[in-house]
């Protein structure tokens, strides 16, 4: 069985956000309403001597998610591919998925008015396609693939670029891998900026 991951070279992020408005346009998120996928902007350092990161962020797809253990009624759940995602029917809304990430991947859609966060475009994964992000990137700083599979490009590539997953001491194990991402171990993720949102 397949374990899908997405490897994100922060040198090839441009910050142009296509990845963020691609993603909200297929899944029909209004702007104002939250987003599936975030630009985290991160400056360290004192002028003239700043170093500044942009880089995507979205549910990082853990093994071992804390959203599905603390969901009341099973909304949120790991498909048989291993890709986590929401049953919009199951969900109520009571918000215990979105304070359980660590991440601050997840919200509550305005839309809908149930939770949300990315799932890989799991409807496009289904038909043979990559996540809308990966193919909306211009920069071409995003790879998916199977980690399971060590003869991957993603597997490849996360061995060869030595990339790194956010904040390992979380321990959720995340599927979302960064490469060339040189900041210090305990910046925040939050304060993301958003695209329309």
């Amino acid at each position: 069985m397949a374990r899908y991951g997405l490897y994100i070279d922060v040198f090839k992020c441009l910050g142009c956000y296509s990845c963020v408005v691609g993603c909200k346009n297929w899944h029909k998120i209004k702007p104002g309403t939250g987003s599936r996928r975030n630009i985290m902007d991160i400056t360290e350092g004192e002028f003239p001597n700043l170093k500044r990161w942009l880089f995507p962020v979205s549910c990082m797809q853990c093994d071992k998610a804390p959203c599905i253990s603390v969901c009341p009624t099973g909304a949120t759940f790991r498909r048989k591919d291993g890709i986590i995602t929401i049953n919009i029917e199951k969900c109520i809304a009571c918000g215990k998925c979105v304070d359980a990430c660590p991440y601050n991947a997840r919200y509550i859609n305005l839309n809908t008015g149930k939770a949300d966060g990315c799932d890989f475009c799991s409807d496009r994964l289904d038909k043979g396609l990559v996540p809308y992000c990966v193919e909306t990137c211009p920069g071409e700083a995003m790879v998916f693939g199977d980690l399971s599979n060590p003869n991957s490009r993603i597997s490849r590539i996360i061995k060869e670029k030595k990339a790194n997953v956010l904040k390992p001491e979380f321990n959720t194990k995340p599927k979302l891998y960064y490469a060339n991402l040189h900041i210090k171990k305990d910046f925040q993720i939050k304060g993301s900026v958003n695209a329309g949102s």
